[in-house]
């Protein structure tokens, strides 16, 4: 195991950031593999000319991503609400949990969002996914109180904080 290091994504690597994703998602405790819609979904998210990705790369292989951009209105589907940043994925690679690379992924990305001159961030989790909750809670992130099912009738929970 060499160096974690974080950087901003390219192109080149949505793919690795993908399988990133989807590794997560099937490993996680009552995790479901992702449906070819919603990884459709991810791949234009990625596309999106204000989204920009956080990269962990340990010797030249993706081992975690972030992937955060313009906050909109009404669950994104709304005008884009300034001073707000949306940090719509935060991902690593199952056989590295544990390590403290989300919490690096975490900084690297709010580093972005406020070096951006967004004022805020916020995040949607599970709300069974207490390892990801005590991350954002140890970066300042805070439960706004908004919760909802999401797809396959998961309960997520919204998060948010300032810079």
């Amino acid at each position: 195991m060499g160096d974690v290091v974080l950087r901003r994504g390219q192109p080149a690597d949505h793919e690795a950031a993908v399988a990133v994703w989807l590794a997560s998602r099937a490993s996680r405790p009552g995790g479901h593999p992702a449906s070819a819609q919603r990884e459709a979904y991810v791949r234009g998210q990625m596309h999106k000319p204000d989204a920009f990705l956080v990269i962990a790369e340990d010797a030249g292989a993706v081992v975690g991503m972030a992937l955060a951009m313009q906050g909109l209105a009404d669950d994104g589907a709304g005008p884009p609400v300034p001073g707000l940043c949306f940090i719509g994925m935060v991902f690593v690679a199952p056989d590295r949990w544990g390590q403290g690379i989300g919490g690096r992924i975490v900084d690297s990305v709010l580093a972005e969002v406020w070096s951006r001159g967004y004022g805020r961030a916020q995040l949607w989790t599970h709300a069974s996914n207490e390892r990801a909750q005590r991350l954002y809670e140890s970066r300042g992130f805070r439960r706004t109180g908004r919760e909802q099912d999401h797809e396959l009738g998961d309960r997520i929970v919204q998060y948010e904080r300032g810079r």
